[in-house]
């Protein structure tokens, strides 16, 4: 087996275990540093969102792919396809891309409430993966920028069951 086809098959098994992975190294830092130079002058004319759930202190913009063409290789990256190919074909034929979103969350503001995603969709819950979020931090992640919390082994049918504890702060 090619090592690209190992690391699908190495994370696909984590996703699907814990709910949540890290990919490390999945591009060059330089990628990442090109596409933040890209999207800075949004940010900086985008003003702060508006209500409890989007934070009054972050900043969010969409359409990144006509923003930056670096984008692109973010959402094709081989790795996250193969294991997005994994996760999902069992449920659909076609993968389609949902959304790409930048965000900025400014200190002071207040946790998201804790959420899922997919439950937006009507389908059964705890039996079919609909979506796979992917995020490619820009910046360290920390409490005082908003880290995102996972919280472990609570898909799938577990997603079922209320209690859980988060991970904080994620490496």
């Amino acid at each position: 087996m090619t090592t690209l086809t190992n690391d699908i098959d190495h994370w696909t098994g984590e996703l699907r275990r814990e709910g949540w992975c890290i990919i490390p190294d999945a591009l060059p830092a330089a990628t990442i540093a090109a596409l933040d130079a890209d999207l800075a002058d949004t940010f900086d004319r985008t003003p702060f969102c508006e209500g409890g759930f989007y934070g009054e202190t972050t900043k969010r913009f969409g359409r990144l792919l006509s923003r930056s063409g670096v984008t692109a290789k973010l959402v094709q990256q081989d790795t996250i396809m193969g294991v997005v190919a994994n996760i999902l074909s069992p449920w659909c034929d076609t993968i389609q891309l949902n959304v790409t979103q930048a965000i900025a969350v400014h200190p002071g503001a207040p946790a998201q409430l804790p959420h899922r995603d997919q439950d937006m969709w009507a389908g059964a819950k705890g039996e079919t993966e609909y979506l796979i979020n992917v995020i490619w931090p820009l910046t360290e992640f920390t409490a005082d920028n908003g880290a995102t919390m996972v919280w472990p082994r609570t898909h799938g049918a577990e997603a079922l069951r209320s209690s859980a504890t988060p991970i904080q702060n994620l490496p």
